[in-house]
Order: structure tokens, then C-alpha cells, then sequence
């Protein structure tokens, strides 16, 4: 099994797609999965139709990325494109992408299904599923894969993004291409994979339950506007229809995803905008009678926390061969913390053991707490490591 990136920041796509393909190939001529990540390219599908004429034999997902990826080479900003490949001989890997009009679990359900079948594994749990999905859908279809297999196998992924958050994120696998849907990856890989999902902030005393919620919109928090409450905590003033994406980027809302040892981790939801009503608006969908406690974070800490090891390796001094990983960073950490970028490279790379490893900056985060449930988050950085022991 072999694991390995390469990359091109040329502006026009059909040379920045030429230049991966032909740096890739030079190493590795027939994978059994590749994994695209671009940046400042609008043609999806001209990317689509060059991997699937290079590469007619592989199983392909691609995703766009805010304002650039990173891999074990370093940062790369705003234009680039990103492959990863695994040739793994005796693995099997399969990718689907459903966009219909049909409600998101339907979509995932549809689209593990067909993943699958491309493996011939069917009947066969998968190791992991890498998730790929257009903002809004991420909680039903984590839903839904966890009914259709009736134990939690293990799910890492993020929303597709895009620069501005213009809507214009783009998904893609070997079949066809669209803004909207469900993508996914099964991956039976023949090796030990381990997992981390984390977000690197810190609980505070401040807590309100959710009083009054309309889908992805918090409405009241203790019975008075969300608005209101957040304010006092953050010690801002808040402008209506307005981003406050950059200013509540330290200060997310995190709900109890689990207990561990007598502690709780948290999910993050990140506050987008206020509403008229004063409300305001996530990227993650809420219930009524949840808990939220004011998180706080540093960009320190967003810089650090992607140092953390996967699995332990590297803490506990076990001794390992890795052959390679994927990462998920949030657009919203990546944007706060852009002009140290290149040190979120480094300990990322560190936390990899120095194996290839491709990460794109999402607009949702999914993964596998160490209590075994699988969850959408804002805010968040999931990590899977490939490796022999």
C-alpha cells in the first residue's frame, strides 16, 4: 500500500489539472483511489473529465476548498490543486456522488450503497468513510449511514467550500459533477487506521439552552434573544444582517457530543450572522432543550491544536510505520490564523509522522470522537492516519 500528493498552483485549470496529473503519474501510474482538492478553479468538471481520462481505471472524489489546501510540502493559498492517491493491491476503495432532489439521508444512503458496489465488498463493512457534502446536509447524512450499517464505522469529512461563501462549492467523483449533494469514499484498506476529532478550545462557565430554534437559525437562548445572550458573553455589540463569522470564530457555541474519564468534549457550531428577529444563524443544525456553553480558543491554540497526534504515535513513542493521512481544517480557523498558515503546515506534518497526507479547508467538519459517535461540528480538525504497526 502506498500513499502520495502532488500538486500545482497554476492559475488556468487545464494547466494547473496537467501539471498535478503529470507530477503524480510520474510516481504512480494507476491508483486505486484518488482524492482532489482545488481552490480558485470554477471548471470542476474540466478537472473531472483529465483524471477520468488519465486515470479511467480509478475511483475519483473531488471537493472544492476555501482559499487554498495544505499537504506534507506546506501551505499552499488561494489557486491550487490538490491530489492524493492510495495504490493499495489487495484494498478496495469506491466513490459515489448522489445530487438529487431527494432529502439528504437519502442521498448518503444512496451514495454509500453505490460506493460500495464499485468496491465488490457488498456485504463487507468498510473501514472508514471519507464524507464530502454541500453545506446544510451534513447531520442527516451522518444519520443516515449510521442507520444503514447498525454500528458506527468510523466517518471523517467536510463541507464543500468555496472562497467567500457564495454558494459556489463544487463536488465531484468519476461519474459526473454538481454544486449540491452527498459524495462519498469507502475505504478497505489493507493496513491499521486510526483516528482524531478535536477542536482545541476550551469550555466556559457561560451556558443557556436553546429555547427556541428554526432549523440552522438560534432564536432564543433561555427564553431571550440569542442575539441578546451572546453579546453579553462575547462583551460585543452585534450589527443585524451582518457576518460575524471573523469575530465569533474564538467564541463558538459547543454542545456535549460525550464523557470521557468524567469530562466532556464538545461539538462546535459557529455563529454566522444575526438575524432581524435576533437570531443568529450556524452552520450546524440545532435542537430545542440543547445546552450551549460559550467556548473560548486563541489562535495560539488553532495553530498548535493541529500538532496533535493521531492516535497517540508519536506521545507514546509507539513504533509504527505510517504511510499516509487526510486532514479536515476549518475555513473559518484557516482564515483566522491565515498568516500562520505555514506553522499549521509544520505541526500538521509533525502529527502526520512525515507521511503524505492532503488537508482542504471546509465549511463543516465531521469525524469520530474517541467515544465512538460519529458528528458534524464547525470549528473542528479531523485527522486519519493509514499505517503498519
Amino acid at each position: 500500500m502506498e500513499i502520495l500528493t502532488s500538486y500545482s498552483t497554476l492559475d488556468a485549470t487545464e494547466s494547473a489539472i496537467g501539471e498535478a496529473v503529470e507530477k503524480l503519474k510520474a510516481r504512480l501510474v494507476r491508483p486505486s483511489l484518488l482524492l482532489v482538492y482545488f481552490s480558485g478553479h470554477e471548471d470542476a468538471n474540466l478537472i473531472r473529465q483529465r483524471l477520468v481520462a488519465d486515470f479511467p481505471d480509478t475511483q475519483i472524489l473531488g471537493c472544492s476548498s476555501c482559499q487554498g489546501i495544505l499537504t506534507e510540502l506546506g501551505y499552499f493559498p488561494d489557486t491550487v490543486i490538490g491530489l492524493w492517491a492510495v495504490f493499495d493491491f489487495n484494498g478496495a476503495y469506491g466513490s459515489a456522488l448522489v445530487s438529487t432532489h431527494q432529502r439528504p439521508g437519502q442521498m448518503a444512503r444512496q451514495a454509500v450503497l453505490k460506493a460500495i458496489q464499485n468496491t465488490g465488498r457488498l456485504g463487507e463493512l468498510p473501514s472508514m468513510i471519507l464524507l464530502h457534502a454541500s453545506p446544510g446536509a451534513e447531520e442527516e447524512a451522518i444519520e443516515a449511514i449510521s442507520q444503514e450499517f447498525g454500528t458506527p464505522v468510523p466517518i471523517i469529512g467536510g463541507s464543500a467550500a468555496d472562497a467567500n461563501v457564495a454558494g459556489k462549492w463544487q463536488l465531484f467523483t468519476q461519474d459526473h459533477t454538481s454544486s449540491e449533494g452527498v459524495a462519498v469514499s469507502v475505504f478497505y484498506p489493507t493496513c491499521e487506521v486510526s483516528f482524531s476529532f478535536h477542536s482545541g478550545y476550551a469550555k466556559t462557565e457561560l451556558s443557556a439552552v436553546a429555547t427556541k430554534v428554526d432549523g440552522r437559525e438560534l432564536i432564543e437562548l433561555d427564553h431571550r434573544p440569542a442575539k441578546e445572550v451572546y453579546e453579553e458573553w462575547i462583551e460585543h455589540p452585534l450589527n443585524y444582517n451582518e457576518s460575524i463569522m471573523s469575530l465569533s470564530a474564538l467564541y463558538p457555541l459547543g454542545r456535549v457530543a460525550g464523557i470521557l474519564h468524567d469530562l466532556p468534549y464538545f461539538k462546535l457550531a459557529h455563529p454566522n450572522s444575526v438575524t432581524e428577529r435576533g437570531g443568529i444563524t450556524l452552520f450546524a443544525s440545532i435542537k430545542e432543550g440543547e445546552r450551549f456553553y460559550l467556548m473560548s480558543g486563541t489562535e495560539d491554540n488553532l495553530v498548535n491544536r493541529a500538532g496533535r497526534d493521531v492516535g497517540g504515535f508519536v506521545e507514546s513513542h509507539h513504533q509504527i510505520e505510517a504511510i499516509g493521512g487526510i486532514s479536515i481544517y476549518c475555513a473559518g480557523c484557516m482564515l483566522q490564523v491565515k498568516s500562520r498558515m505555514a506553522q499549521v503546515a509544520d505541526k500538521m506534518r509533525q502529527a502526520m509522522c512525515d507521511a503524505p497526507y492532503i488537508c482542504p479547508f471546509t465549511f463543516g467538519e465531521q469525524g469520530q470522537f474517541v467515544g465512538g459517535e460519529n458528528e458534524h461540528g464547525n470549528l473542528m480538525i479531523s485527522k486519519v492516519l493509514f499505517y503498519r504497526e
